[in-house]
């Protein structure tokens, strides 16, 4: 019979009697947005549990066990390595220690990186320019008509009015000469 396999002192202590691993420190759950670098890509993640070295994550692609990543929030960077990967889940093991409170608190959702190229102003496409210029000279072309057309309406008011005040001058003056 072969001999029994005994686990060493330390992982005996971290199962749970039923062969489970626990975990080396506690987890919080929370459900915060933040964005990942993963190479030169950048997604929108949740951060689904923190704990002071680690933290569990939802994205669309879940990045490759080992790979390097950044996940940033606001202004807090921390750059992780993936210790494992399921479908969209996955979990990261951080550098330096996660300051929870500063990350939940941040204001930003969804953080921009300053080398963010949406960030900056694009140039507009010959379509979108042609577009652009025709809206101005339909704009243009209006005010031209509604000018010409107010212009218009006002000469022959003027014109009408003077012809039509003649004849009623000259009756007025009769009847005021006759009485």
């Amino acid at each position: 019979m072969p001999p029994a396999l005994t686990l060493p002192p330390t992982a005996q202590a971290a199962c749970n009697g039923v062969g489970q691993v626990r975990r080396k420190e506690p987890r919080r759950k929370v459900l915060i947005e933040a964005r990942l670098r993963d190479g030169t890509d950048w997604d929108s993640v949740h951060i689904t549990d923190v704990s002071p070295r680690g933290l569990g994550m939802r994205a669309p692609r879940a990045p490759q066990r080992g790979s390097y990543i950044e996940i940033c929030r606001g202004p807090h960077r921390i750059i992780a390595r993936v210790v494992w990967a399921e479908r969209e889940s996955f979990g990261v093991q951080a550098q330096d220690v996660i300051a929870f409170d500063a990350i939940a608190a941040s204001a930003e959702a969804a953080p921009q990186p300053a080398n963010d190229r949406r960030l900056k102003p694009r140039e507009p496409s010959l379509d979108e320019q042609e577009q652009g210029s025709r809206r101005w000279s339909r704009r243009l072309e209006f005010a031209a008509l509604t000018l010409f057309a107010c212009s218009a309406a006002f000469l022959a008011f003027e014109t009408i009015s003077e012809t039509l005040s003649r004849p009623l001058n000259l009756v007025a003056a009769r009847l005021a000469g006759s009485g």
